[in-house]
């Protein structure tokens, strides 16, 4: 229970350092092409017209009407919060991991490893499939693309854990794991990524969204790395705190 305890107050902290860290990042690399992305956004009735002009018709709808938070402080405290409990959440995960496999023997060097194999199977693999969007492309429903997210980061996590750690035997099996996401139909959108009626919009917006994958990938590759070294570091003082007191115990 002890144990339990130190591994959620380490995840408590790692999150907030690692959500903090990645906050400032997405605030300075990725925040901007996103808000210029959003300008060029046009409201529904003339995106249902461009629709039908190329022949597409209006069966895709978004609901302008969904709540979102307002422009300025109160977005930024919801990216912040957001991020920051994404950071606990997967250093939870990251922190039990390593306290079961590598407890007596991590270090930075392992921690780094792992932040590494974290973004290989929750932003790599994923984006492998379906790169980062940006506000006004054409996407499938939500639900089609949280399916295949969840299977290819389980897939590639099992596969990433299956290679580093079982024995000899079985590293065949992380390859089939591993590709198993991608023999599934992967979805994406029909038509074109943007539909925007202006030509010169629609090149700006293609130019904002390789920029927008390059930034989010190196954000995210910053929050993961933050995420492994600085679970490490923690888990490495509660070795050798645990070491400490069954040495004064025996003492």
């Amino acid at each position: 229970m002890l144990m339990f305890r130190q591994i959620v107050f380490c995840s408590l902290l790692v999150g907030l350092v690692s959500g903090l860290i990645f906050s400032g990042i997405q605030i300075v690399t990725v925040n901007p092409i996103i808000f210029s992305a959003e300008a060029f956004e046009v409201p529904e009735v003339a995106v249902e017209v461009a629709h039908a002009s190329h022949g597409h018709g209006a069966d895709h709808h978004h609901d302008y009407e969904a709540w979102a938070p307002q422009d300025g402080s109160e977005r930024t405290f919801y990216t912040v919060l957001s991020n920051v409990l994404a950071g606990i959440g997967f250093a939870l995960v990251l922190t039990a991991l390593m306290w079961q496999l590598q407890a007596q023997r991590v270090s930075i060097a392992k921690g780094l490893a792992w932040g590494l194999g974290g973004y290989i199977a929750f932003f790599l693999a994923p984006a492998v499939g379906m790169p980062p969007e940006i506000p006004g492309i054409e996407a499938p429903p939500v639900e089609y693309r949280q399916l295949w997210w969840a299977a290819a980061v389980t897939g590639v996590g099992l596969g990433l854990l299956v290679l580093s750690f079982a024995p000899l035997k079985f590293k065949a099996l992380a390859v089939l794991l591993m590709a198993a996401p991608y023999l599934m139909p992967i979805p994406h959108g029909q038509g074109p990524a943007f539909t925007h009626p202006d030509p010169v919009a629609v090149e700006q917006l293609t130019a904002l969204h390789q920029q927008f994958i390059w930034a989010s990938s190196g954000a995210n590759l910053l929050f993961w790395i933050a995420i492994g070294v600085a679970s490490a570091w923690f888990i490495s003082r509660m070795v050798a705190q645990s070491t400490q007191n069954n040495d004064n115990a025996y003492a």
